[in-house]
């Protein structure tokens, strides 16, 4: 194993520890337990996709139809108090890691202008 791969394995361990990502991971895994959200989940999917096909074929009644009852659902989706939590906990990890990336993007490159 090179020195990099062990310290990217290094990195990736201290993020697996890290509070914000395993607040996520946490959410993530009750999420993924409740039967009737994810029913709501797939049952809105299908809907966009219908929207998306009668859209295509030119079915505008059918596109504005399939379209409403898919925002409906989102609507009920993203008002339950366990979805509002889990996207304030996705986002926390996404900011720790979008600020890490950031971090070791601007130290790569001032170690390349730097000759070094």
């Amino acid at each position: 194993m090179t020195a990099f791969e062990e310290t990217l394995d290094q990195l990736c361990q201290l993020l697996a520890q890290h509070e914000s990502i395993r607040a996520y991971q946490a959410i993530e895994m009750k999420v993924q337990q409740l039967p009737d959200l994810q029913d709501q989940i797939h049952r809105m999917k299908a809907y966009q996709q219908d929207a998306v096909l009668f859209e295509k074929i030119e079915k505008s009644q059918a596109y504005q139809a399939a379209d409403e009852k898919a925002a409906r659902i989102q609507e009920d989706i993203e008002n339950q108090p366990i979805v509002e939590d889990y996207r304030a906990k996705l986002q926390d990890a996404s900011d720790l890691l979008t600020y890490i990336t950031k971090r070791l993007e601007e130290g790569i490159n001032e170690e390349l202008n730097h000759g070094k």
